[in-house]
C-alpha cells in the first residue's frame, strides 16, 4: 500500500497515478497527435486532465510543450469569437509556463481582445500567439475538457474552426479531448465536421483504476476523514466496484460514516440500497447501446458473447471502459456492484439488430424478429442495409414500396403507420423515445436515422417519437 501521496493545488494524487492511460497518452503525444480521451460518466476523465494539467512531467514531453486547460463548460455560447476568447484567457492563466516574451505578448493580446467579439480580431489574436509559440520550436496542448457539451449545443463554425486552427499550426497545436463516447459513436457525429478524422484516428481510454490505484484510493478516502481501514477492507471495496472510480468514492464515503463497521460479507447488501451508488449506476447505464446493455445483462447471468450477434468490438469498448474484464473461463461484469444492478434493478436491453446473410432473416441480439409485416420487414431490412445515414422520407418509400406503386399515392401517414409497427417490435418498452429508428430533424422534407446497436443518446436527444 502506497504510504505517501503527493499534494496538488486542485485535489490529491498518488505517485503512479493512472499510469496506463498516462502512458497512452504520452505515446500519442510524442507523436504530436492529438487525443480523444474518453471515459463514461464518473470514471474519473475530468481528474485525469486535472492531474496532467498540473503534472505536465507525467508526460515527459522532450518540447516545450505548455498544457493548457479548456473547460468548455464555461463556453457561454457557441459562437467561434467566444471560443478564441476562451482559448486566450486559458493561455494566459498559464502565462508563468511560456517564455517571458511570449508571456508579455499573451497578456497583451489577452488584455486587448478579453471583450472583443469581432470574430476576426480575436481569430488573430490567436493565431498571433501561436506563431509566437511556433518560432520558439514549442507547443501548446489544449485540454479540452467536457467536450460533450460542445458537440450538442456548438454551432458548425465552432468544430471548424478549432480544426482550422490545428491545420494552421500541425506542428504547434495539439488537442486532448475529454468525451463521455468515442468519435465513432457518438449518436451524430457529423457534427463534428472536418474535426471528426482529427478525432476518431488516436482514442486512449479512461476505464476502471487498476487495483493499486484503487487501493491508493481508498486509502485517500479513508484518511480524509480521519479512519483506516485494512488491506483486506480496501480489497472488498475494489471488488465491490471493480475500481470504478465513482462508485469507489461513493462506497467509501458509505463506509466512513458507518459509526459500527459491518463484516464485509454485508457490504453488498447495504451498498445496494444506497441511493448515491445507484443513481451513478444508473448514469453508466444510461450512456449506453442497447447491443452493450444486452451484452452486460448476458454476462452478469453468467452468459457469454455469441459471436453470431455479437461484434467482437462491442466486447473490447466494455472492457476498454472498465465495464467488463477478462477470466478463464471468459469474460464477466467488472465489480459486484454493477453485476448486481444489470441483474436486478434494470430491464435488460435487446441487443444489435442485424441480419443473417444467407436465410435474410432479421434477428435482434440472439431472437429473431418475428411478426414483422412485408413492409415493415422490408423497411427494417433496407435500414440495417443503410444504418446511421439520415434518409428521407421518399428515400425510404421509394425503398420500401413494391415496384409499380404509385408513389405519389403513398402520404406520410402510410410510412408512418410502418415505422410505427417496426417501432413496436424492436424498441425497448421502457423508453422514453426511441433509441433505434429515431426521427431526424434537420434533413429535407424530414426523416428517420437507423441505429442498429441503439444509440444511448437517441431518446435524450429527441422527444418526439414521429
Amino acid at each position: 500500500m502506497r504510504e505517501i501521496l503527493e499534494s496538488s493545488g486542485g485535489g490529491r494524487f498518488w505517485p503512479g497515478f493512472r499510469q496506463e492511460t498516462i502512458a497512452c497518452l504520452r505515446q500519442w503525444l510524442a507523436m504530436r497527435a492529438s487525443v480523444s480521451l474518453v471515459g463514461l460518466p464518473g470514471a474519473g476523465k475530468s481528474n485525469l486532465l486535472q492531474y496532467i494539467a498540473q503534472h505536465p512531467e507525467s508526460l515527459n514531453s522532450e518540447t516545450a510543450a505548455v498544457l493548457v486547460p479548456l473547460d468548455l463548460n464555461h463556453l457561454v455560447d457557441g459562437r467561434p469569437s467566444t471560443l478564441y476568447r476562451l482559448v486566450l484567457r486559458a493561455c494566459y492563466q498559464v502565462r508563468s509556463r511560456l517564455p517571458q516574451e511570449v508571456a508579455e505578448l499573451c497578456s497583451r493580446l489577452y488584455e486587448s481582445h478579453k471583450a472583443t467579439t469581432d470574430l476576426f480580431l480575436v481569430q488573430t489574436a490567436v493565431y498571433d500567439l501561436c506563431t509566437a509559440v511556433a518560432q520558439r520550436q514549442g507547443q501548446l496542448v489544449l485540454i479540452l475538457d467536457q467536450f460533450d457539451r460542445l458537440h450538442r449545443h456548438a454551432e458548425p463554425e465552432l468544430t471548424l474552426s478549432l480544426r482550422a486552427l490545428r491545420d494552421s499550426f500541425k506542428e504547434t497545436v495539439i488537442y486532448i479531448v475529454g468525451m463521455r463516447q468515442a468519435p465513432p459513436q457518438l449518436a451524430e457525429p457529423e457534427l463534428l465536421g472536418e474535426l471528426y478524422r482529427l478525432l476518431d484516428t488516436h482514442i486512449c481510454w479512461v476505464g476502471a483504476m487498476s487495483r493499486a490505484d484503487s487501493l491508493a484510493f481508498v486509502q485517500q478516502e479513508t484518511r480524509r476523514a480521519g479512519q483506516t481501514v485494512t488491506d483486506a477492507e480496501a480489497s472488498e471495496l475494489f471488488a465491490l466496484t471493480g475500481g470504478y472510480a465513482a462508485l469507489l468514492k461513493a462506497a467509501c464515503a458509505w463506509l466512513v460514516y458507518q459509526r459500527l463497521r459491518p463484516s464485509a460479507d454485508a457490504w453488498l447488501a447495504a451498498l445496494r440500497l444506497q441511493p448515491t451508488l445507484q443513481n451513478r449506476l444508473a448514469d453508466i447505464w444510461r450512456t449506453l447501446t442497447q447491443e452493450e446493455k444486452w451484452l452486460l445483462a448476458e454476462l452478469a447471468s453468467g452468459g457469454q458473447p455469441n459471436p453470431a450477434s455479437t461484434a467482437p468490438e462491442v466486447v473490447a469498448q466494455l472492457a476498454h471502459r472498465g465495464l467488463c474484464r477478462a477470466v478463464a473461463a471468459g469474460w464477466q461484469v467488472n465489480g459486484a456492484l454493477l453485476a448486481d444492478f444489470v441483474q436486478t434493478a434494470v430491464q435488460h436491453g435487446l441487443g444489435r439488430i442485424w441480419r443473417e446473410a444467407k436465410s435474410g432473416a432479421l434477428y435482434q441480439g440472439t431472437q429473431r424478429l418475428v411478426g414483422l409485416r412485408p413492409l415493415e420487414e422490408a423497411l427494417l431490412a433496407f435500414l440495417v442495409q443503410n444504418p446511421y445515414k439520415p434518409h428521407t422520407k421518399t428515400e425510404m418509400i421509394l425503398a420500401v414500396w413494391p415496384e409499380g406503386t404509385h408513389i405519389e399515392g403513398v402520404t406520410d401517414d402510410s410510412l408512418y403507420q410502418v415505422v410505427r409497427g417496426v417501432r413496436q417490435k424492436i424498441e425497448p418498452k421502457t423508453a422514453e423515445s426511441p433509441v433505434y429508428l429515431v426521427t431526424k430533424r434537420g434533413v429535407d422534407e424530414g426523416g428517420y436515422q437507423f441505429f442498429p446497436e441503439g444509440s444511448p443518446t437517441g431518446g435524450m436527444l429527441r422527444r418526439t417519437s414521429a
